[in-house]
């Protein structure tokens, strides 16, 4: 369980994900994605793409990591997670209004039937805030 772990740098670790120390304080825009019932696996493999081009296309978005879910009774639903990882509230708030950023809630959009979406500035933050409401493991390639 994620609230077991002490710090963010130990849950990232403990999921291969290597952590550089100046990513332990950064900002994380964590949003899972729940698709159309009909939407097709090529317009699922779509979307993950579409997300994981952003990084290249707007210099405020370090990094981003995607997933496909793995089942738990707790996951609402959702079938995908991305991790969306910035320096600063001030290079996330630049990210918002990016027409990358707009194009690529646009093209997404037809294929989605939802999406969850918590902002946070440490991981273990939201391990503690959400361990009993909300379970949500990715698997990355």
């Amino acid at each position: 369980m994620l609230s077991s772990y002490r710090n963010t740098s130990e849950i990232l670790s403990d999921h291969h994900f290597p952590v550089p120390s100046e990513f332990i304080m950064a900002i994380y825009n964590i949003v899972l994605y729940k698709f159309k019932s009909e939407a097709t696996s090529e317009q699922r493999k779509y979307v993950k793409e579409l997300i994981e081009e952003l990084p290249s296309r707007i210099s405020t978005l370090q990094s981003v990591i995607t997933g496909e879910k793995i089942f738990n009774p707790l996951d609402h639903g959702y079938d995908m997670g991305a991790i969306f990882l910035f320096e600063s509230k001030d290079k996330l708030n630049e990210f918002r209004p990016h027409q990358a950023h707009a194009d690529y809630k646009a093209l997404s959009s037809p294929y989605l039937e939802g999406t969850y979406i918590k902002i946070v500035n440490r991981l273990d933050h939201i391990a503690k805030e959400l361990s009993d409401k909300m379970v949500f493991d990715i698997e990355t390639a």
